[in-house]
């Protein structure tokens, strides 16, 4: 497959994407090797490893691997697989361990992935095994960013913060609000969906043409909305996007999200209002007023298959990665997180808005797994993967003017500059020569 070939199936020119990239097996199979080998992925949160020996099993691309952390405190990854006959090696989700022991035939890893055990080694090898040259397969490359761990099997890859680029400008305003830093709750969710898992990716990247259509029936409802600033407010909503494929949308620049938050805290109480007050004092005394007045970030994407959301101190902070099973299937995993220090009545609120919501069994994730499996069953066919997407919403427009000039291409509310923005990026890691 050449680069001329990618170039055509995603046209930047004309705003048009191919359906095939969605279906074929053997693009598949190549984005698994030019984007999920070589992009940073995320891992999880420190939160989730707090100590030494603490460890969670993920996924990248379709390799499963460890995350942990050593008994020097250091976050590292490895390759789920026993290198003597493969078999995955830890078999929970999450726990604190001091060794991983493969159920097949019971070689043991430390948590820095040495092998330090193989029943019967003298009398089955001798001294022909060597020890050393057998650990786990690591991660080469895993850091954190503001405590959202990362991993990348390309040596060669441009370090995760250049990665990020400008997009850090942003997510250091999700990063820094909470006051006592982001805290996952315990557990997590997981469906699968007939879908591509591009289709989720493009979605939180800028899809908010969707939001009165597909989930009309949310704002139909006499219930809390997800977010406290609407569809219905788009004059002083932007979406934005970045180098290397990722994107934000429903991004406001002038302290509405706060007004807000603090509208809706004095109804809640004292305690609430101190809350959301001293998270904008937090945000003014560590970054810019630029960057303080954007407050929360609505819903974004880390390319490749990253998502995040938070709207407001008063709402979920939602994480969520779609894990590729094939071209014609992907495993959504979700989180939810709060503030540490938010108020209980805050905290408690989150949980529940979360459930109603973005939760397997929630309004906005139902409509949205609909969406996605009923477009991948209307456009399969053989007629269907003839035709193209069209993402010409706002094409060749230029980035807005924004007081305090904020970084990334400045887009209107309803646009689709961000999903051609990922599916160029897309277009580019898989026209790179196979290594």
């Amino acid at each position: 497959m050449t680069g001329q070939l990618f170039d055509k199936l995603v046209n930047r020119e004309t705003g048009l994407v191919s359906r095939k990239i969605f279906f074929d097996e053997e693009i598949y199979q190549r984005e698994l090797r030019n984007i999920f080998a070589k992009c940073w992925l995320f891992l999880g949160h420190v939160s989730q490893i707090p100590r030494a020996g603490d460890f969670m099993t993920n996924y990248m691309g379709e390799d499963p691997v460890i995350v942990c952390r050593d008994d020097k405190g250091n976050a590292r990854a490895f390759l789920n697989s026993c290198r003597h006959r493969g078999m995955r090696v830890c078999r929970l989700d999450r726990g604190n361990t001091d060794e991983f022991v493969c159920s097949f035939h019971g070689w043991t890893y430390g948590t820095d992935g040495a092998l330090i055990g193989v029943p019967f080694m003298r009398e089955t090898y001798g001294d022909s095994l060597e020890k050393d040259k057998w650990g786990l397969i690591e991660v080469p490359r895993v850091s954190d960013y503001g405590g959202l761990i990362f991993g990348c099997w390309d040596t060669n890859a441009l370090s995760l913060d250049n990665y990020l680029g400008d997009l850090r400008w942003y997510l250091d305003v999700f990063l820094t609000r909470p006051l006592g830093g982001i805290e996952f709750i315990k557990g997590q969710q997981r469906y699968r969906c007939k879908s591509n898992w591009k289709l989720a990716g493009e979605n939180f990247s800028g899809d908010t043409y969707h939001l009165p259509t597909s989930h009309a029936s949310v704002y139909g409802l006499d219930i809390r909305q997800i977010s406290p600033v609407t569809y219905t407010s788009r004059d002083i909503l932007y979406s934005v996007n970045t180098r290397h494929g990722h994107g934000l949308t429903g991004i406001n620049y002038t302290g509405e999200r706060y007004r807000a938050d603090l509208k809706e805290a004095e109804n809640m109480g004292p305690e609430v209002v101190e809350y959301i007050a001293e998270c904008a004092r937090r945000l003014e005394e560590t970054l810019s007023k630029s960057q303080a007045n954007v407050y929360a970030l609505s819903f974004g994407h880390v390319f490749p298959n990253f998502s995040h959301n938070s709207f407001s101190a008063l709402r979920p902070m939602g994480f969520y990665l779609w894990h590729p099973k094939g071209p014609h299937e992907m495993e959504s995993w979700q989180w939810c997180a709060v503030d540490r220090h938010a108020p209980t009545a805050v905290k408690d609120m989150i949980r529940h808005d979360f459930t109603r919501t973005q939760a397997v069994a929630g309004i906005a994730a139902q409509d949205d797994t609909e969406n996605f499996e009923q477009v991948s069953e209307a456009a399969r066919g053989v007629i269907g993967q003839t035709c193209d997407f069209n993402f010409q919403m706002g094409l060749g427009s230029e980035s807005r003017e924004i007081e305090g000039s904020p970084p990334g291409h400045i887009g209107n509310y309803y646009s689709e500059v961000n999903q051609m923005n990922f599916y160029s990026y897309w277009a580019e890691k898989m026209s790179e020569a196979d290594s």
